[in-house]
């Protein structure tokens, strides 16, 4: 009697390769923020910061005149 032998070939299953981006709209969003800020305390530090309290200041020097 002979001897049936059953072979089974497995084939791999397709894959996809699905390709994103890898910038999140929460990091342009967060360096857009960044930026206004930084603008934001360029412009403050410009017009007095903190000792002025927006006020200009003015400095009298005295006239000095070196001689030897």
């Amino acid at each position: 009697m002979p001897v049936e032998r059953e072979t089974t070939i497995e084939r791999p299953v397709a894959t996809e390769t699905v390709v994103t981006s890898s910038r999140s709209p929460f990091g342009i969003i967060g360096f857009i923020i960044a930026g206004v800020l930084v603008v934001l305390l360029i412009l403050w530090l410009a017009t007095g910061g903190i000792t002025s309290n927006g006020e200009a200041i003015k400095v009298d020097l005295p006239n000095v005149t070196v001689t030897q």
